[in-house]
């Protein structure tokens, strides 16, 4: 399992690459510091259930940062088992938080959905949607967006890179609060190899609404993530954390808060973090790693492991990229997978 965060060993990586993660830690913690308050009740909405390994490291990353905030979580849900009166009674005058990602727009529609029921049902709670790329498919989309909140006067949207604000300021009202705050999975700690790799090359192709149709080379381990049933451990710690969730709507206040809202953030968390091992265990499978996927080349980084990086349909690669991760040594920049492949062989041979 990975490692808590009070037990990084940045000596893993190269030097300059723990600065940069140490860094990019302190500038997150102390962005967030000005939006959460320290110790007051919040939720946490967005679950993933899904066996995408970089929303799992984006939970990890919040929880972690959560727990040394001293934030009590008193409500957590994913899509499919959200329901708003439960989140008002359980979160009381607390922050409601919105996972990072691409979270604002028609692409993954349900969490767009979530937002809009929760500022038109709490609107004098502070609404704080976590670092997330903000693109949109076309006009129609951004002004659907910027209505995404209605009048709600307590929101911050944080941005993951420069542009994503810039996106953001031109469909949002003036009204909503827009930050630019790195990545949440670049504030998590050194992932170590535990085996040695069987392949040179392993490639990342993703084959959703986000990839631009790239065909991986057939020499190469070609993978993508799985469903969660091929985690077990996740999977089942979901499937227990579902007996919590069908109860608490009945759930007297008091008990819930001390017992049942704890008990499913520790099981979500526990199911996160066994995603992010199975990641680890995947990664572990090639010297170099290949993706068209933006959180897996955060993940090989935090690995000291080679990662070649390709373009996404929306641009979300490079905005990232170019803000931030340009700076780690051990992350290559390509645009096309004949350059991918050349480049991650030749650095296969230097490892």
């Amino acid at each position: 399992m990975p490692r808590e965060e009070s037990a990084a060993d940045w000596t893993l990586l190269p030097a300059e690459d723990a600065k940069a993660f140490r860094e990019f830690r302190e500038t997150i913690d102390r962005r967030l510091d000005e939006y959460i308050p320290a110790g007051e009740p919040a939720a946490l909405l967005q679950f993933p259930y899904d066996g995408n390994v970089g929303n799992h490291m984006m939970w990890v990353a919040t929880t972690d940062y959560l727990r040394r905030r001293g934030v009590p979580l008193t409500y957590v849900a994913h899509g499919n088992n959200f329901d708003v009166e439960t989140l008002r009674r359980a979160v009381g005058r607390g922050s409601v938080l919105f996972l990072g990602g691409v979270t604002v727009s028609r692409l993954w529609p349900r969490h767009a959905e979530i937002k809009q029921l929760v500022a038109s049902a709490l609107p004098d709670n502070r609404l704080i949607s976590l670092p997330a790329t903000m693109l949109f498919v076309d006009s129609a989309d951004g002004e659907g967006a910027g209505e995404l909140f209605g009048a709600h006067r307590n929101v911050t949207l944080m941005a993951r890179d420069p542009r994503s604000e810039r996106e953001a300021r031109g469909v949002f009202p003036e009204h909503i609060d827009i930050v630019t705050i790195p990545d949440m999975a670049l504030r998590l700690g050194p992932q170590p190899r535990r085996r040695p790799p069987e392949f040179d090359v392993i490639w990342l192709a993703r084959d959703d609404i986000e990839g631009v149709g790239n065909r991986p080379p057939e020499n190469v381990f070609v993978f993508d993530w799985p469903h969660l049933r091929q985690i077990p451990r996740a999977y089942y710690a979901l499937r227990a954390s579902g007996v919590f969730s069908r109860a608490r709507g009945s759930v007297p206040a008091l008990p819930y808060r001390r017992f049942v809202a704890p008990s499913m953030a520790r099981l979500y968390r526990l199911a996160s973090r066994e995603v992010l091992s199975f990641g680890n265990r995947v990664l572990d499978r090639g010297k170099v790693l290949v993706t068209d996927r933006m959180h897996p080349h955060i993940h090989a980084a935090l690995r000291g492991q080679h990662v070649v990086l390709l373009p996404d349909k929306f641009g979300k690669n490079r905005a990232v990229f170019d803000a931030f991760t340009h700076r780690l040594t051990r992350v290559h920049w390509v645009d096309t997978p004949g350059e991918a492949l050349a480049l991650a062989r030749e650095l296969a041979a230097s490892v």
